[in-house]
């Protein structure tokens, strides 16, 4: 909707936001501070007042706009799609928490997101962060595929049994391009967990990065369906994982050009391979289990150096939730000051049935799956389609 507008600005700020009210105007400004610059404040202002400041200068990016007051929040939504710029990405919020709502104003309204009052932190984080993290990113890391690495905050916790059944859910159900990679090059499961055999792939390609093309990547793949390809092998345990940071940042950008989405498993280890890879992604996500051994590595993991491009926040995904003897979700998070990202719950005999015969327990709707969605959802990679394929509403919009 939002792209038959005023002629486009050559200069656009990143953001700016309106609030109807003081509270809201509170949480906006907490919630965002160090993720848009300084100087594109959340004002506050009743809608009609927002509308007359954009239609007097460039449309920023990201345009964050309150409907309180409005009677007809529909036709307000119109009023804004004449006054912005062609490619402005709208976030909303209002008093409305109709489901029909909701639906109309992101499918055929041209909203990004929406939020109704009364708002939380928490709620802000979890579905206006990720649209902006993910802009920004975009915008500056070099143009290509998504690429994400998955690191384990001990070892056990499930990384390459994530990995595994995220890349066949990206690839199979949303039609991406996409590549599992694992970095875990003398240990790692991932051949194993897709019941395929393990090659010299990655090694190949690290071994001589100054060869590295389209043609030596297609060499080095194994295909795994037309969407999904696998880098997965199992070097002897005194090979060494060269690691040039140049190389393997080549790498990164070509395999980046060639497929929609990328999945690294990097471990728990951190190996100088992994650590490198961690560093060139455009999203980190930490796998957690309930333990206090989790807890207190991810305060450390958190401390890693992060690459240009790459989103400011890693994804935390707790994996084997309820399992018996293990910390409560509940106390986790506030350890951690948030929500996981995704919560996938303990389910060892459905994992244990499909580990090492390729089958994979996301092709199973259900708990697991609708874990995996969620993270798909945080990774802001065809979340709406995902979540309709698991039959689920976000939290907010399952008011009656």
């Amino acid at each position: 909707m939002y792209s038959h507008t005023k002629s486009q600005s050559p200069k656009r700020d990143k953001f700016i936001g309106f609030a109807y009210d003081e509270a809201t105007a509170a949480a906006l400004h907490t919630v965002l501070a160090g993720h848009v610059p300084n100087d594109n404040q959340v004002h506050r202002m009743d809608f009609r007042q927002a509308l007359s400041v954009l239609a007097a200068m460039p449309t920023p990016e990201i345009v964050l706009v309150d409907l309180s007051g409005e009677e007809q929040p529909i036709n307000a939504l119109v009023d804004l799609a004449d006054t912005v710029d062609a490619g402005t990405v709208v976030l909303a919020v209002g008093e409305v928490q109709e489901v029909n709502f909701y639906r109309l104003v992101i499918k055929n309204m041209g909203v990004k997101e929406y939020l109704p009052k009364p708002l939380t932190e928490d709620m802000i984080a979890a579905h206006f962060l990720p649209v902006i993290d993910n802009l920004a990113h975009q915008q500056v890391g070099p143009r290509g595929g998504r690429m994400v690495a998955l690191c384990g905050a001990r070892g056990g916790v499930g990384v390459s049994c994530i990995t595994a059944n995220l890349g066949f859910y990206i690839a199979n159900e949303l039609h991406r391009h996409t590549l599992l990679l694992d970095g875990e090059v003398n240990t790692g499961t991932l051949a194993l967990d897709l019941n395929i055999a393990a090659s010299r792939g990655l090694p190949a390609v690290l071994e001589a990065p100054q060869r590295v093309d389209h043609l030596l990547i297609e060499r080095c793949v194994q295909d795994l369906g037309d969407r999904l390809h696998v880098m997965a092998g199992m070097e002897e345990l005194g090979w060494e994982a060269p690691c040039n940071a140049e190389g393997l940042a080549n790498l990164v950008q070509m395999i980046r050009s060639r497929y929609n989405f990328i999945v690294a498993d990097t471990g728990a280890r951190l190996t100088p391979l992994a650590r490198q890879l961690m560093f060139n992604v455009q999203q980190r996500v930490i796998v957690l289990d309930p333990t206090l051994i989790s807890l207190r590595n991810v305060e450390r993991l958190l401390t890693l150096p992060i690459g240009s491009g790459q989103a400011p926040r890693p994804l935390l995904v707790l994996n084997k939730a309820g399992v018996q003897g293990g910390l409560a979700r509940r106390f986790m998070e506030d350890q951690l000051g948030g929500p996981f990202d995704a919560v996938i719950p303990d389910l060892p005999r459905l994992v244990g049935e499909h580990s090492g015969f390729g089958t994979l327990a996301v092709r199973q709707r259900g708990p697991f799956r609708q874990g995996i969605v969620a993270l798909v959802a945080a990774l802001g990679v065809g979340a709406q389609s995902g979540m309709a394929q698991a039959g689920a509403q976000p939290s907010y919009a399952m008011a009656p």
